[in-house]
């Protein structure tokens, strides 16, 4: 089957705004690659980019979504040897481009690279325009991190390598849960349904997810994965409750993977003496009221976490490749990357009960779908 020479992609052109448009396939050299995408999972930052008109990360117009999922199409003789795959292999692709030479990268903390890049970039300013994974090829810059991933698991499966190499990561080697341990999860979205499978695979003794009245089916699920118990904060006093499941030693982990600021604070309630707490929220929430005494008299630990290292992501990836848990009970839609402003505008807004929102790459109209015209050189 012939190549075609454009490829079209979804382009976040404003706020809850995103128009399908075509881009000009580029030449492959002798260090980048071409990649035909299967899949891509809809992230919680895409749809902060979708509500706000952009973010921090994506500047406006670019091509979002970088939980990917492909096979190679196309790929330079020294970024086969570099990335160890062949023309045909699935991958699945990290969304960082990191600069590869800076502190963190040389450490092996690229995720906090000085540099860092993201797989959506602006389509202006970039001599290729395809670079997000909702489209049907992109682009891999030599700076891509790539994972070979095996040919039999479902293509919407891959895509929760993010949330669950983020929930290995959280709470193993940053959390530093051991066996026996007692973990506490705020929030059972799929960050923390990724926290839930990383406490049950460190052998933590007690898992105890909490959320909301709403959050019913979710906690079914995290209990699914592992959850010995689930408790609701609409109808349960957190602390008094944590603290009868523990007899008063409360959580050594606690993970915040909630998305209001109030839940910080419970935190510092739920976590036992010399307990930490993980924090991945980017919300406002170091009040008089959170900076109590219970950090000084309980000798807390505070850490906060933005993303994941390679080797929490092949962990995930083994997970994900072994069937040992349900994650298909994660997946709650599925769309058509013509459909990519319905899959966005549907995770975003939690709408119709959705956890995991994933794009797959079917056959899409061509009725609506705009031509990029901007001159972009070959790579």
């Amino acid at each position: 089957m012939t190549r075609p020479t454009y490829a079209k992609a979804a382009v976040l052109t404003g706020k809850e705004q995103i128009e399908m448009m075509e881009f000009p396939i580029p030449t492959i050299g002798e260090n980048d690659g071409l990649l035909h995408v299967e899949s891509c999972g809809v992230c919680g930052l895409d749809s902060e980019g979708y509500m706000h008109g952009g973010n921090a990360v994506f500047k406006l117009p670019c091509i979002i979504g970088h939980e990917i999922v492909g096979y190679i199409d196309e790929i330079g003789a020294e970024a086969e040897k570099r990335w160890n795959v062949q023309k045909g292999d699935r991958v699945i692709v990290e969304e960082y481009i990191p600069c590869g030479h800076c502190d963190p990268c040389l450490t092996g903390n690229y995720h906090l690279c000085f540099d860092l890049r993201y797989g959506a970039m602006s389509i202006y300013n970039e001599k290729t325009a395809l670079w997000g994974g909702f489209a049907e090829y992109m682009y891999l810059h030599p700076h891509s991190i790539i994972h070979k991933v095996s040919e039999e698991v479902p293509a919407d499966l891959l895509t929760l390598f993010i949330p669950i190499s983020n929930g290995v990561h959280w709470v193993q080697q940053v959390g530093n849960t051991t066996v026996g341990d007692t973990v506490v999860i705020q929030g059972p979205g799929p960050m923390g349904l990724g926290a839930v499978i990383g406490a049950k695979e460190a052998g933590a003794g007690t898992i105890i997810v909490t959320g909301l009245s709403k959050d019913a089916h979710r906690l079914e699920i995290a209990k699914e994965f592992g959850a010995t118990h689930v408790l609701y904060a609409d109808k349960h006093d957190l602390e008094k409750e944590v603290s009868r499941i523990t007899n008063g030693k409360m959580a050594n982990t606690v993970i915040n993977a909630a998305t209001t600021p109030i839940q910080f604070k419970v935190c510092l309630d739920l976590a036992g003496y010399h307990g930490t707490i993980v924090h991945s929220g980017t919300d406002h929430f170091l009040t008089d009221e959170v900076m109590s005494s219970k950090i000084t008299w309980k000798l807390l630990t505070i850490k906060g976490v933005l993303g994941r290292p390679k080797k929490a992501v092949g962990v995930a990836l083994k997970i994900i490749e072994s069937g040992r848990y349900p994650l298909e009970k994660m997946i709650t839609h599925e769309f058509d990357v013509s459909e990519t402003l319905k899959a966005v505008n549907t995770h975003a807004k939690g709408l119709d009960g959705c956890i995991h929102v994933a794009v797959l790459n079917k056959e899409t109209n061509k009725e609506g779908v705009k031509t990029w015209e901007k001159t972009i050189e070959s790579v």
